[in-house]
């Protein structure tokens, strides 16, 4: 164990604010530790004025601190942990679920809720599954692809005459802008991303004796909502940025897994539903893997490799 830990992040105020979070719960536990954090710029931030679809979306947030992480400039890396791809260099690992917050995608600035909009409102997001399921409840909708951190989209309502945005309520709550919030999307409208919410510390592997100081902070729920979502995006290889969504609920000694992959125009939406009592995280990923299975065979996989192929 080390007197000093480097933690690594990314310039915007709420991934700040995310690390700021974990440094905190560390430095509650291990007082006589020093937990530093270091700023990082990525590409995702350099590149502000693209569109998604004009760069390499995968792992945009995440690869210059994963160099850092390498390079041994930083200790860990902490994510947003729906931006972290399922697939990583060699020698590093997502270590431990550090904080979770609510799922949900929430409408902001709007005037009205969702329901009430007038036909053809425009609604900005960045995201695919957004758009889909968005587009799947009221297809008289006009999606507009926005990028930027959560002041620069709330912004851009005016400068881009549109009737909301769409973003996750966790950003929102995370930095005190719920009164931002017009209303909290039901997942039956729009099935959160896999992970959404959950911040994630990612390693070096041969750092297992800080793997076991962030499990510290990983709760047993926490671990098994994450880890099970993560296990269904990695099965269906869609990437994080893919029209695809997953939610576990736990409740009453019952784990359920909700999941979904869409057309991007909202035309088809492939859904299902599993639940186990007694959930342990290997019985959990299980059902993940058999969802994941269930939906690429009722038409996922076609929806992938197109998505993939255009």
């Amino acid at each position: 164990m080390k007197n000093k830990y480097i933690i690594g992040s990314r310039g915007s105020r709420l991934a700040l604010r995310q690390s700021a979070l974990v440094q905190t719960k560390l430095q509650q536990i291990y007082p006589k530790i020093d937990f530093e954090i270091k700023t990082i710029s990525t590409a995702g931030d350099r590149e502000r004025d693209k569109k998604f679809s004009e760069i390499n979306t995968e792992g945009i947030f995440i690869k210059d601190l994963e160099l850092a992480l390498l390079g041994g400039e930083i200790d860990f890396a902490v994510h947003s942990f729906k931006d972290l791809p399922t697939k990583l260099p060699a020698e590093l690992e997502a270590a431990a679920v550090v904080d979770q917050a609510n799922p949900l995608d929430v409408l902001a600035g709007a005037a009205y809720k969702i329901a009430n909009l007038p036909r053809g409102a425009r609604l900005g997001t960045g995201s695919l599954r957004r758009k889909s399921q968005l587009l799947a409840y009221r297809s008289d909708l006009e999606i507009v692809a926005i990028r930027g951190n959560i002041e620069t989209r709330l912004e851009k309502i005016k400068s881009e005459n549109l009737s909301g945005v769409i973003l996750a309520a966790a950003g929102l709550e995370r930095l005190g802008l719920e009164s931002q919030i017009t209303e909290y999307l039901a997942a039956d409208i729009c099935l959160p991303a896999a992970r959404q919410g959950a911040v994630v510390a990612e390693i070096r592997k041969k750092d297992q004796g800080l793997k076991r100081i962030l499990k510290e902070l990983e709760t047993k729920e926490m671990a098994l909502k994450a880890w099970t979502e993560y296990e269904f995006l990695k099965e269906i290889q869609a990437g994080c940025h893919a029209p695809a969504a997953a939610q576990v609920l736990i409740e009453a000694g019952k784990l359920k897994l909700t999941a979904a992959v869409g057309e991007i125009d909202g035309s088809r939406i492939i859904k299902r539903e599993k639940e186990i009592k007694q959930p342990d995280l290997d019985s959990a990923q299980k059902l993940a893997r058999q969802t994941a299975a269930k939906i690429m065979a009722a038409g996922g996989s076609e929806i992938i490799f197109k998505l993939k192929n255009t």
